[in-house]
């Protein structure tokens, strides 16, 4: 264990010494071989099952209170019924291994275990009275064992939120998928914001232009100064920052034009957020002839009298698109690439358009697929619908 996060923890060193066999999948510490009986009132083995943080050396408990997860059947006592505590509740910790059961024992005479080690022990004991007063040679402590199961996820440190919600299954959906994001402006930076905390196996960035200061005032963190003073390229400079959590991001230090669309050519997915491409149509439609979807994102603001107002729009061009929806959705650049732009706006319109995206590959769910969704500053309203100009000019 010399080179894992483990090794220095004094609740998992404690564990290995009084001989508990351990495992550490899906950024869950996994305890083996842990006896318990069953309603046929036979003694077995299942599994226990914690979802973990890291906290510089120490393994923090990830479930955020009392509970923990059991790998198994019905947990019974010693006659074969129930005991309190399991309830049926499944828990995937990744996508081919899910907990069966959900226990829940708050600790006698305090408000919470004192470390993994003792909520650990504890929920085993619970578990392994039943299976001793059955066979009293059982024992939960078969030999100190430690196996990590690398999860081949596209992160520089582990994704503990995955394991603290559950929801390995769902996010394996985003597998398998190389999205690219064309112009790193005020929304792109807030797309990739949020694309690169998902399990997506490569994320390519295109944009041509430098970072300067009015793009940091726009952007999702905070820009270094003297990052600022050597002008990077937007590509270059988004790759390196968010290279930090995402292993699988590749700039692209070009513009996308009629002359380069071969570099699209490995993506799964395009966010098209260059609302000033001077080629967006041929890159449109080029991706539609490939049956690659395309979201195209959009923010028309114009001062009003002192206030700003105006439309943000989220086009989805999906394989199915109706081709008269395209025509409709791209007729409006008055209303849609005014160079008024707000860092809180850029967001809504990336946030929008990220949540399409989710929904177009089935993480959320999704009442019907509209071709367009628009916001209305004015009145706070989002309307899906197919793209009709008159309903938006109202």
């Amino acid at each position: 264990m010399s080179t894992s996060p483990f090794d220095r923890d004094p609740s998992t060193r404690r564990l290995l010494d009084e001989d508990y066999c351990l495992s550490f999948e899906g950024n869950h510490l996994i305890v083996e071989r842990v006896p318990y009986v069953t309603a046929a009132r036979t003694v077995t083995y299942g599994r226990l099952a914690l979802p973990v943080v890291f906290s510089g050396d120490v393994v923090q408990d990830g479930s955020g209170d009392h509970r923990i997860w059991f790998i198994g059947e019905q947990p019974c006592d010693q006659h074969g019924q129930p005991i309190p505590g399991p309830s049926p509740e499944g828990h995937a910790i990744t996508p081919e291994l899910s907990a069966t059961f959900m226990i829940s024992s708050k600790p006698k005479n305090a408000g919470a275990y004192a470390d993994t080690y003792d909520k650990i022990t504890s929920y085993v004991r619970i578990l392994g009275h039943p299976a001793k007063a059955l066979d009293p040679t059982v024992k939960a402590t078969p030999g100190a064992g430690w196996t990590e199961i690398p999860d081949d996820l596209p992160f520089v440190y582990p994704d503990t939120g995955t394991a603290r919600a559950g929801l390995a299954e769902m996010n394996a959906k985003f597998r398998g998928h190389r999205v690219g994001i064309i112009g790193l402006g005020g929304t792109g930076s807030f797309i990739l914001d949020q694309v690169s905390k998902t399990w997506v196996d490569a994320i390519e960035l295109f944009d041509g232009d430098v970072f300067d200061n009015h793009n940091a005032y726009r952007a999702p963190g905070a820009a270094d100064i003297e990052d600022l003073k050597l002008r990077p390229n937007k590509a270059k400079h988004f790759a390196r920052v968010y290279s930090h959590m995402h292993t699988g991001i590749t700039a692209h230090p070009n513009h996308i034009t009629a002359d380069n669309l071969e570099l699209l050519g490995n993506c799964t997915f395009v966010f098209m957020a260059a609302a000033d491409a001077e080629d967006k149509s041929a890159i449109l439609a080029w991706l539609h002839e490939r049956s690659i979807p395309v979201i195209e994102v959009g923010m028309g603001i114009r001062d009003e009298g002192g206030h700003l107002s105006g439309l943000l729009a989220v086009v989805n061009r999906f394989p199915d698109t109706r081709s008269g929806a395209i025509a409709a959705a791209t007729g409006r650049p008055d209303e849609y690439d005014r160079n008024i732009q707000t860092a809180d706006l850029n967001c809504l319109n990336a946030m929008l358009a990220v949540v399409n995206w989710k929904k177009y590959l089935a993480y959320y769910a999704d009442f019907e697929t509209v071709d367009e969704t628009v916001y209305r500053i004015f009145t706070g309203t989002i309307r899906n619908g197919n793209g009709d100009p008159e309903e938006d000019a109202a």
